[in-house]
C-alpha cells in the first residue's frame, strides 16, 4: 500500500490523497457498516462514516474529558496501555506509520506510503520527510526501528509482545524508507501498526514519565489515577492542527455521575453512557450521545471437552432459543447490532450472508435438544456482572428453554472471581470481548488451538489452517471466501452463541465538533484529539 496524491488503492499498495476521498477497499480491517439506522435513537450523534462533519474548524478552546476509570498505572507507554485514558494519552502526545480508518482499514500517518512485497512477507514504508519531536529534533529512521522492535525485547512489558514474534527484522532501505521483515506473510500488518501500542518514541526511550513524541499535544500536567492536561504542540509537523488549545481528563468513576457532570456542562466529553442515562442526553439540548457501531460483544460459549458441552447439539438448540432481538431492544436499548454466532458483523465483507439469520426457532430447538439426549437433565449456565449483559442474556435463554423442556440451570457468580474460577472451567458460560485491530488477530486470540483465550477448548485443525491463511492472503476476493469459510464452522459449532454486537455509547456536548468513529474502542477509537473543535 502507498500514499501519493491520486487518492486511489490497487494491489498491495495504497495510494492515498484526502481521507475522506478513498475508495472503501476493505484490507484486513475490522469493516463495520455505515449505513447505520438511527431508529429509537432520538438526537444521538451516531458515529458514522456516512454522517462525517464538513464545518470549518475552529481554533482555541479547551475540552474537559470524564473518564470511567484510571489508577496508579495510568501510563503514557504506549506499550502497557490499557484503558480509554491511557489510548487517549498515547494518540495526543505520539504519532504512528498508519491510522486506522473509519472502516477500520489503515490509511497512511507518519509513513506516506506503504505496499508489500509479492509473498506478504516485507512491508516497506516511505516516511514523511520534516516529522520531528516537540523537543525540535527530527523523527529519524532509528527511532522508528527501536520503535517497534521495543516490543520484542525482554526488559519492555507489551502487550503485543506475542504479535511481535512474527516481526523477523526492522530496517532502513534509504533515508526515509522502513522495511519491516516477516517470518510468516501478515496481510494485517498496517492496521496493526495503527494502534496504541506502537507509538512513535526516540531511540532508546524506556521512561515515560515526561514523555516526548511527535504528536499534537505535549503534557502540562500529569497526575497518574488523578489528572492529565495535555496543551497545543506548536511543532506539530500536520500544519493547522490540533484545533484545540488543550484538554483536561480526569476519571467519574460512578456513570450516573458521570452523566450528569456531562448534562450539567462540567466536562464536555465522557466516557461510557449507560442505560436511562443515555436517554437523558437524548432529551438535552446541549449534549448527546455518540454511538459508535463495533464488534465487541458477549456471548454464550460452551467448553467442548466436558459434558454436556462436548455435545454440539446443546450449544445448536440454545442459538435457535436465543432471543436476539429481544436482547437487542430489551438488554442494549437498541444500541448493537444483531449477530449470527460468529464474531464478524454483518456489515463487514468477511461476513457470511448465506448462512441463514437464526430467529428463536422452539422446533428447531426441540431437534437438537432431541438429538442430544440430555432430557430433563440439567444444563448449567454460567453468567455474571463481570461479562456486561450476560444475566439478562442468560435469563431471557432460561425463559425459551423453559419453553421446550430444557432444564436450563442459570448460575450467577462473583464479578471478582468469575473469569479466573468459571471461564472455560464449566460447560457453559458468558463471555465478553472488546475488538482487536483485526478479525484475524481476534480468532487467533480465541479460536485458535490451544489460544489464550480459546476458553471453549475448541481445537479444529481446519479452522486453524484458515485463519492462519486468512492472515498470509493479500488477494482480497479470496480473503473473503476464507473468512465466510471460518464464519460457517464457528456458526454450526455448537460452541458459541452470539446473539449482538454492543456499541460503543459515549457523551459528548453538541459544541464539540469533529468526531470520527474508529471502531475498536470508545470515543472515537481514543484518536480524536487532533480532530476535534469547539463551536462557539
Amino acid at each position: 500500500m502507498s500514499r501519493q496524491n491520486d487518492g486511489s488503492r490497487y494491489g498491495n499498495k495504497f495510494i492515498g490523497g484526502d481521507p475522506g476521498s478513498l475508495s472503501r477497499r476493505q484490507f484486513g480491517g475490522l469493516v463495520v457498516g455505515v449505513g447505520l439506522s438511527l431508529t429509537g435513537l432520538g438526537s444521538s450523534r451516531f458515529a458514522s462514516a456516512a454522517i462525517t462533519e464538513t464545518l470549518t474548524p475552529k481554533k482555541g478552546g479547551r475540552v474537559r474529558i470524564a473518564l470511567n476509570s484510571q489508577g496508579a498505572n495510568d501510563t503514557f507507554d504506549g506499550a502497557r496501555a490499557l484503558n480509554p485514558g491511557d489510548f487517549i494519552r498515547c494518540s495526543s502526545i505520539f504519532s504512528y506509520l498508519t491510522r486506522m480508518d473509519t472502516d477500520g482499514a489503515a490509511l497512511p500517518e507518519v509513513a506516506h506510503s506503504f505496499e508489500s512485497g509479492t509473498d506478504g512477507k516485507s512491508w516497506v514504508f516511505q516516511i514523511t520527510p520534516g516529522v520531528i519531536f516537540s523537543d525540535g529534533t527530527p523523527l529519524t529512521m532509528q527511532d522508528i526501528i527501536f520503535s517497534l522492535m521495543r516490543h520484542k525485547e525482554e526488559r519492555v512489558v507489551s502487550s503485543v509482545k506475542q504479535l511481535m514474534t512474527n516481526v523477523k527484522e526492522v530496517r532502513a532501505d534509504g533515508p526515509q524508507t522502513i522495511v519491516v521483515d516477516l517470518l510468516e506473510a501478515d496481510a494485517d500488518l498496517p492496521v496493526t501498526l495503527s494502534t496504541s501500542p506502537f507509538t512513535m518514541v526516540k531511540d532508546g526511550t524506556y521512561d515515560f514519565s515526561k514523555p516526548l513524541g511527535t504528536g499534537p499535544f505535549v503534557v502540562k500536567e500529569f497526575t497518574p489515577g488523578i489528572r492529565t492536561v495535555c496543551v497545543r504542540n506548536d511543532k506539530y509537523w500536520k500544519s493547522g492542527q490540533p484545533y484545540i488549545d488543550e484538554f483536561e481528563m480526569f476519571a467519574i468513576v460512578d456513570q450516573v455521575a458521570r452523566a450528569n457532570a456531562l448534562l450539567s456542562g462540567d466536562v464536555d466529553m465522557a466516557v461510557d453512557i449507560r442505560g436511562q442515562s443515555i436517554a437523558k442526553l437524548q432529551r438535552s439540548d446541549n449534549v448527546e450521545p455518540y454511538i459508535t457501531k463495533a464488534p465487541r460483544y458477549t456471548a454464550i460459549q460452551g467448553a467442548v471437552n466436558m459434558a454436556p458441552a462436548n455435545n454440539p447439539n446443546v450449544g445448536l438448540a440454545l442459538a435457535h432459543l436465543m432471543d436476539r432481538e429481544r436482547v437487542l431492544q430489551t438488554a442494549l436499548l437498541g444500541n448493537g447490532v444483531i449477530a449470527n454466532d460468529y464474531p464478524i458483523m454483518s456489515s463487514s465483507p468477511y461476513a457470511n450472508k448465506e448462512l441463514p439469520q437464526r430467529t428463536v426457532d422452539p422446533d428447531k430447538a426441540k431437534f437438537y435438544l432431541a438429538k442430544s439426549g440430555v432430557g430433563a437433565n440439567k444444563v448449567p449456565l454460567h453468567v455474571s456482572d463481570a461479562s456486561a449483559f450476560s444475566v439478562e442474556i442468560g435469563q431471557f435463554l432460561q425463559r425459551e428453554a423453559a419453553g421446550i423442556g430444557l432444564n436450563l440451570d442459570l448460575k450467577r457468580d462473583p464479578a471478582d472471581s468469575y473469569w479466573s474460577s468459571i471461564v472455560g472451567k464449566r460447560p457453559f458460560f458468558a463471555t465478553t470481548f472488546n475488538p482487536r485491530p483485526t478479525y484475524n488477530l481476534l480468532l487467533n486470540l480465541t479460536w485458535k488451538s490451544g489460544a489464550p483465550w480459546n476458553f471453549s477448548n475448541y481445537s479444529n485443525p481446519e479452522l486453524d489452517k484458515l485463519i492462519d491463511l486468512a492472515r498470509a492472503t493479500l488477494d482480497e476476493p479470496r480473503r473473503i471466501q476464507i473468512y465466510h469459510d471460518i464464519d460457517t464452522i464457528l456458526h454450526n459449532s455448537g460452541a458459541l452463541v452470539l446473539p449482538t454486537f454492543i456499541n460503543f455509547v459515549d457523551g459528548i456536548s453538541k459544541r464539540v465538533k469533529g468526531m470520527k468513529p474508529i471502531p475498536i474502542a470508545p470515543m472515537g477509537g481514543c484518536f480524536f484529539t487532533d480532530q476535534i473543535w469547539l463551536e462557539s
